[in-house]
């Protein structure tokens, strides 16, 4: 089994976090846009509602952080995410069942397919030589010409209301979802969502970058 480093204290988050040219306070528009989309269904709606408006949501506004960064819209193998073209780093919307439990790995909400399967395998899976069982040194990680992030929201669990993030990065997929984490970088922890400074502003379509509409 894979060592997963994880990424919880202030000082050690905010280094972290700068390799990606982001800060945490950066991604917190992006987790209040997923929770008013979750949030913004009624009882007619479809089951499956929340956690689509949450995922376009996260979607969208992933973008509408990255883009301004010189980062580009990847759509590889059906695989919505951002890239960074220069070092290979995609990031990945993902809402899950429960984020930021230091002895539990999240899992998606709706089941990771073969596209996400592939496309980790050809980041990720470079690492997973004979040699380095049962742990990946941090520093082959940080070697990777390649890797899939992906930004874990969880809106609530099952005990209370709660709003937890964290940015990791899987070590592989199966049974359609993830196989242990190689890091693991905690955003949101719980109780920070109730705590913190409410009023973010969310940008505004039009004014974060010029894009059009493809109709078919």
């Amino acid at each position: 089994m894979h060592a997963t480093r994880i990424y919880r204290e202030p000082n050690e988050i905010v280094d972290r976090l700068s390799r990606f040219g982001i800060t945490a306070e950066e991604i917190i528009p992006v987790i209040e846009a997923v929770v008013a989309a979750w949030n913004d269904v009624v009882s007619v709606d479809a089951r499956t509602a929340a956690g689509t408006q949450a995922y376009l949501a996260g979607v969208r506004h992933l973008r509408f952080l990255f883009l301004p960064k010189g980062w580009t819209i990847d759509r590889k193998g059906g695989v919505e995410s951002v890239l960074h073209a220069e070092s290979g780093i995609r990031i990945v919307y993902q809402t899950v069942d429960q984020a930021c439990v230091g002895i539990r790995g999240p899992k998606a909400i709706n089941g990771k397919g073969p596209a996400a399967k592939s496309a980790i395998e050809r980041s990720q899976g470079i690492l997973f030589q004979e040699e380095d069982l049962p742990e990946v040194a941090p520093e082959k990680i940080t070697a990777l010409n390649s890797s899939m992030w992906f930004l874990c929201v969880s809106v609530r669990d099952d005990d209370e209301d709660d709003v937890r993030a964290e940015l990791s990065l899987p070590a592989a997929i199966e049974e359609r979802n993830f196989k242990g984490f190689l890091e693991r970088i905690f955003i949101v922890k719980s109780g920070d969502w109730k705590t913190r400074n409410p009023g973010a502003i969310l940008p505004e379509d039009e004014d974060v970058y010029d894009f059009s509409i493809a109709r078919k």
